[in-house]
């Protein structure tokens, strides 16, 4: 998931799970514990993170998981596909759908898109 979408689901108050070792997370830019390529392509979570940046996690803009993802869209989500390399994700309400090139992002896209459909 690319940062600017993480952002947003944190913007849009995306019901946040559980965050686990083996999750992502982008780092705010500003940030100097985190490397440079971290802050700009994210992190994988370890437990030391866990342990000792907390903080740094809630600031920063997580990556929900797919299975939270779909979670968060309730009985409104139908069915996620793939064709070729694009991924599509549809909520059972017509007409309201979202694609990406990944799993994650087309479901990510979705939410905020029944979000904005049915607050």
């Amino acid at each position: 998931m690319k940062r600017e979408l993480a952002k947003e689901l944190k913007a849009a108050g995306f019901p946040l799970g559980v965050k686990l070792v083996g999750h992502r997370f982008y780092p705010k830019k500003n940030n100097e514990h985190w490397s440079t390529t971290e802050r700009e392509r994210g992190a994988v979570i370890t437990t030391d993170d866990l342990q000792n940046r907390w903080q740094d996690i809630e600031k920063g803009y997580y990556c929900p998981p797919l299975a939270d993802l779909i979670d968060a869209c309730g009985d409104r989500f139908a069915r996620l596909y793939i064709e070729k390399t694009i991924w599509t994700a549809e909520s059972k309400l017509q007409g309201i759908h979202a694609i990406a090139d990944s799993p994650e992002e087309a479901v990510a896209r979705l939410w905020l898109a029944l979000r904005i459909a049915n607050p």
